[in-house]
């Protein structure tokens, strides 16, 4: 494996590392790039062998000094055999070569909840993919994702040794696909499942990832189950494998010091760490958290707003970071209270009626169809602790108020409307309809008309919405939804909003701050 390192500055260094492998499966090569440092860029190179001992080889590259600088290799080994790996530093000010320039074969290995290996064949226009796994429990992997809500194609093993291809849906098992994937060996060795398979770069359809060459590297998830056949997962992961140029006539790959990204584009996964002080809580895994969380504006002022949200490097909690046997906690905190489960009262009520075709309408949830109204990342917010100057912030007859916007095109014919306003720092949201006329960046609360403005109330505190109904009861709050529907019953007619400009309002009480606020409209509508 062949790694060049071009600083991009006045006189440019480079650091080209060769890993020479004759054996019939490449050993994995780790390469990150570190630029969290002021000044100095530095290179790790992690040759691991999946021995016990694995070979390191770390490349530091010095860039505050003006004249070409030493570079320090370290390689450990604890092998009667290491495998030769070979460090050149390059003090070139340009090169005519591109990046893994006539590099025939690119591979690649990675290790997460089933192991991963990808070979990329350009004579041939064909991948190799070998997974490894459980071979009691089905396993699978999606590519070119972070996440479900990614809908990738994914192949999955099961215990029997069935191999199915899949295009995920989002928190969906999706729909089976016909195979593109040849079977190239299925072997069962003690607990181990391996499949190698092989299929052409190009996907048939749309619905198949498509594998390029010049990618240095592929996002995916992994998931495995608890049972034999294709079910919901017992534990899931993102994670990615890097590929690099196989051979020593080929040109390296290129690792370049680039600008941190701006803000909102920066993407990596958030893992849990289990503590021994918190042994009540087994969590473990991880989630994707990708680049563009936040939608720009129109569709919302998070972005303008720095919301913590929307960046993975700035993010404080919430949502995203809430999962089974997950203890938010800092690492020193002992859980309290653990022999105490919290326990809260939850109260629904039904009315029914026969179903009666000539009569009654079905609806479809709007968020299925493309009408959710969203102005979240998606749905969830920092609702932040105001001050002056804080961005959305203002005073209001002595309670800071936080404000979001965000406007969209409607869709659809709605019959009701609410919205996640049920945290307890929520106040209100709004949505109004601006003339057909109006772009959708330029409707806003002053030239569109209020269709629907819902307010949570308080049970047991007289409060006219509710008062002296069925819903006015201490300790519960009511969120009286918009509904429309035939005059009969006092209601206006339902708004078709397809083709209208639509803006949404939300309000919370910033007095303290609130992680994982939500945002978002739930309609019903006419199918």
């Amino acid at each position: 494996v062949q790694v060049t390192f071009n600083s991009q500055h006045t006189n440019p260094h480079s650091v080209q590392v060769t890993f020479n492998s004759q054996h019939s499966n490449p050993h994995p090569v780790q390469v990150t790039f570190n630029s969290q440092h002021s000044n100095p860029h530095s290179v790790q190179v992690t040759f691991n062998s999946q021995h016990s001992n694995p070979h390191s080889v770390q490349v530091t590259f010095n860039s505050q000094h003006s004249n070409p600088h030493p570079v320090q290799v370290t390689f450990n080994s604890q092998h009667s055999n290491p495998h030769p790996v070979q460090v050149t530093f390059n003090s070139q000010h340009s090169s005519t070569s591109t990046c893994a320039h006539n590099s025939p074969t690119i591979t690649g290995a990675a290790s997460s909840l089933v192991s991963l290996v990808i070979t990329l064949d350009s004579n041939n226009q064909q991948a190799t993919v070998t997974v490894s796994g459980p071979s009691d429990v089905w396993f699978g992997v999606g590519f070119n994702a972070t996440a479900m809500a990614d809908t990738p194609w994914t192949i999955v093993m099961e215990a029997d040794g069935n191999v199915s291809e899949h295009k995920l849906g989002n928190q969906a098992p999706g729909t089976v696909l016909g195979s593109s994937v040849v079977v190239v060996s299925n072997i069962v060795s003690g607990s181990l499942r391996t499949v190698v398979m092989t299929r052409p770069f190009k996907g048939k359809t749309s619905q198949y990832y498509t594998f390029n060459p010049t990618s240095g590297t592929i996002p995916f998830i992994n998931a495995v189950g608890s049972g034999p056949k294709y079910a919901y997962h017992k534990s899931k992961l993102p994670s990615s494998i890097s590929l690099l140029p196989v051979g020593t006539d080929a040109a390296g790959a290129c690792i370049c010091p680039e600008q941190p990204k701006k803000f909102g584009q920066a993407s990596g996964s958030l893992v849990y760490h289990p503590v021994a002080n918190q042994s009540q809580d087994t969590g473990s895994g991880a989630v994707g958290f990708g680049a563009g969380k936040c939608k720009d504006w129109p569709s919302t002022n998070l972005m303008q707003q720095q919301n913590p949200t929307c960046d993975i490097r700035h993010y404080k909690g919430g949502q995203w970071a809430c999962h089974h046997m997950w203890s938010l906690l800092d690492a020193d905190q002992p859980i309290p209270w653990s022999d105490q489960p919290l326990v809260f009262h939850h109260k629904y009520r039904f009315w029914v009626q026969p179903f009666q075709p000539s009569y009654h309408t079905p609806l479809v949830l709007g968020e299925t169809v493309g009408s959710a109204l969203l102005i979240g990342s998606p749905w969830e917010y920092d609702v932040p602790e105001c001050d002056h100057g804080v961005p959305g912030c203002s005073l209001v007859k002595g309670t800071w108020i936080h404000t979001v916007v965000g406007s969209t095109m409607g869709q659809h014919n709605f019959s009701a409307l609410n919205f996640h306003c049920h945290a307890p720092t929520c106040l209100s949201m709004e949505v109004y309809r601006c003339d057909r006329s109006v772009s959708v960046g330029d409707c806003n609360s002053s030239v569109g008309e209020l269709i629907c403005r819902e307010e949570p109330v308080y049970g047991g505190t007289q409060a006219p919405a509710i008062n002296a109904t069925r819903f006015d009861e201490p300790g519960y709050i009511a969120i009286p939804d918009c509904f429309w529907g035939p005059a009969e019953f006092g209601l206006e007619a339902p708004p078709d909003l397809t083709g209208w400009p639509l803006h949404m309002v939300k309000t919370a009480n910033a007095t303290w701050g609130h992680y994982g606020e939500m945002a978002g409209g739930q309609p019903w509508v006419f199918g």
